[in-house]
């Protein structure tokens, strides 16, 4: 049993779908635990028999499907399209032009006999005139099954019986013309709703924000990935509500703006993780001081999830005392110039700072200090010191 305010309809194949004539929400799968089997039908329906027309001076044949829908093949390409191309319109013009020159004639044809019989009925006997009225039942029925096979098989000469069971594999499937079976459902759902209250029914409008969050909220409950391919996705999306609230002409696109999006929060997450080694070295840069020792650090930090991030205990102290040694012990430059100064036995009280200057230009730490004008305030003040002493 449907709950209240949801309605049933079908679609031209049969296809059930279900309207809340309360929210105006259309949706394909049923709302409550479905009807008992005894009130669903048992039979299905018989499906018309599929046309297909050999359109003039083309390779393409135009085909209406047993649900009434019309389509193109291309026996070259064999491929199908819904839209007629634009090089098919003037062939489609003359494949009308010359079905209709075939009804004239067949409607002539049927005055003829007409003409022939009334002719016959007023020279012939009552028995006569029995007669050329079975004979004219009999020439109904071969224009009736006349007609249909120029319908069934017009155009279509000897090869395309070869090419039955190739259109056979290409025709449209359920899932490719489910968007279009929508279109005229709603619709179909709009007229009975006029119908019965003589008024548009009145679609609840949601803003533009909602109706793309919620399409986004179905891609990611689909668990659509940064590589996905919008038409390997389109057939497992278009029956949700959700994916139709926003135009047919920019789902393709919205899509693939997910998806990019998407791609790039992985590649950004990618390059925000750490390797554990990395976070256990931000560990030893806030914390690790000079006097500190291995077991007072790892008593201290051993609950951190830095700590914790490197697993193996040998590899922690090693990174560990070389944090000590090469970044905590290592001198500032003006204490390593300062050193040089005193390293080097030619600098002594009364030296010009152009002689010192050669001297100390062969040690890497003379170049420590970046400015020229402190190298020599520096050099003057340690001479200073020595005399002093």
């Amino acid at each position: 049993m449907l709950p209240p305010g949801w309605i049933e309809h079908r679609t031209p194949t049969g296809q059930p779908y279900w309207y809340n004539t309360v929210s105006g929400q259309s949706s394909w799968l049923f709302p409550s635990p479905l009807p008992p089997l005894s009130q669903q039908e048992t039979q299905p329906k018989k499906k018309k028999k599929q046309i297909k027309k050999k359109i003039p001076g083309t390779n393409w044949l135009f085909v209406l499907t047993h649900d009434g829908f019309e389509f193109y093949y291309d026996r070259d390409t064999k491929t199908s399209v819904w839209e007629m191309p634009e090089g098919l319109k003037e062939p489609m013009e003359e494949l009308k032009r010359l079905e209709e020159e075939e009804k004239e004639k067949q409607a002539k044809l049927k005055q003829e006999n007409q003409a022939k019989l009334a002719q016959k009925e007023k020279e012939d006997t009552d028995d006569k005139k029995r007669l050329l009225e079975k004979q004219e039942a009999e020439q109904e029925a071969k224009r009736v099954k006349l007609e249909q096979e120029i319908v069934d098989e017009k155009g279509c000469n000897s090869d395309e019986h070869a090419a039955e069971n190739e259109l056979e594999a290409t025709e449209m499937t359920e899932e490719d013309i489910m968007w279009q079976l929508q279109q005229m459902a709603e619709a179909e759902v709009e007229e009975t709703q006029t119908a019965q209250t003589g008024e548009e029914p009145k679609k609840p409008e949601l803003p533009e924000e909602e109706c793309l969050w919620q399409f986004n909220q179905l891609l990611a409950e689909r668990n659509v990935s940064p590589f996905a391919v919008y038409s390997v996705e389109y057939p497992k999306l278009m029956t949700d509500p959700r994916f139709s609230l926003v135009p047919h002409n920019k789902q393709k696109a919205l899509f693939n703006k997910y998806c990019h999006e998407l791609g790039e929060k992985v590649k950004n997450e990618k390059k925000s993780k750490k390797k554990p080694e990395d976070e256990y070295k931000d560990l030893l840069v806030s914390k690790v001081t000079q006097k500190m020792y291995w077991d007072d650090f790892r008593r201290k930090y051993k609950d951190d999830p830095r700590f914790k991030a490197l697993t193996v205990t040998k590899e922690r102290e090693a990174l560990f005392k070389d944090h000590v040694k090469h970044h905590l012990g290592k001198k500032r430059p003006k204490d390593e110039y300062m050193d040089l100064l005193r390293d080097t036995k030619d600098i002594r009280p009364g030296i010009r700072w152009r002689d010192a200057k050669k001297i100390l230009e062969n040690d890497d730490r003379y170049y420590l200090i970046e400015s020229k004008t402190d190298r020599e305030d520096l050099f003057r003040d340690y001479l200073q010191e020595m005399s002093s002493k």
